[in-house]
């Protein structure tokens, strides 16, 4: 039993750790324009944002590693209560991370040095392709695993709040997932609420396992 508090309450802060550097990776690249197509512009916009987009990368490697006891600690706490959504959301929730670490070695490639490799501007755009069309990838398979995981916590009577505030994040995800379709402040929207979701989902970990502790 000690076992299972301690796993919710580590689960809980790596939560929360995760949506704080989610929303720091957001920020740093909140300044960042969309990159131009031209050759010498598109060359001139990576020496120009290398810092904003080197700690974005950085910042993302802890924030999808940190999800893994997070995953376990939601599984744990959910299961019991619908075994087949539980499986699936936390599933989702899994797969995002490999996907993670591919945009995480994909941006790091347009600003990190690998032997002194020059890259074509061509190859540079591919790169940067491949990096918005992970984002988007990302974005519906963490909206979905939101909604689902939000409707077993409201299920399950953990949190009328932190529910309804998972489905509108899920929702904002999946809206997200699409930023060549919306305005800047649609996207602060959801990448705020996604962030945010996971701070008080943690929040939410931790207090239960202090209830149940005693």
């Amino acid at each position: 039993m000690k076992t299972h508090h301690r796993l919710l309450k580590f689960g809980g802060i790596t939560l929360i750790g995760s949506g704080l550097l989610f929303l720091a990776q957001y920020l740093f690249l909140r300044p960042v324009p969309a990159p131009p197509l031209e050759d010498t512009a598109l060359l001139s916009w990576l020496s120009e944002w290398r810092f904003q987009l080197s700690m974005a990368d950085e910042v993302l490697f802890f924030a999808a590693v940190l999800l893994i006891p997070s995953i376990v600690a939601l599984y744990r706490l959910l299961v019991q209560v619908h075994p087949v959504l539980t499986v699936f959301g936390c599933g989702l929730l899994a797969v995002s991370i490999p996907v993670y670490i591919v945009l995480v070695i994909i941006l790091g490639r347009l600003v990190y040095p690998v032997y002194g490799i020059e890259l074509s501007s061509e190859s540079y755009r591919l790169i940067i392709s491949l990096y918005y069309g992970g984002v988007h990838c990302a974005a519906l398979v963490m909206g979905i695993a939101t909604i689902l995981l939000s409707l077993v916590i409201r299920m399950g009577g953990l949190g009328r709040i932190t529910a309804s505030f998972g489905v509108l994040a899920g929702i904002f995800d999946l809206i997200g997932s699409y930023p060549w379709l919306l305005g800047d402040v649609m996207i602060l929207i959801s990448q705020v609420l996604f962030a945010g979701w996971f701070i008080i989902l943690g929040v939410n970990l931790r207090n239960i396992a202090k209830k149940q502790s005693l």
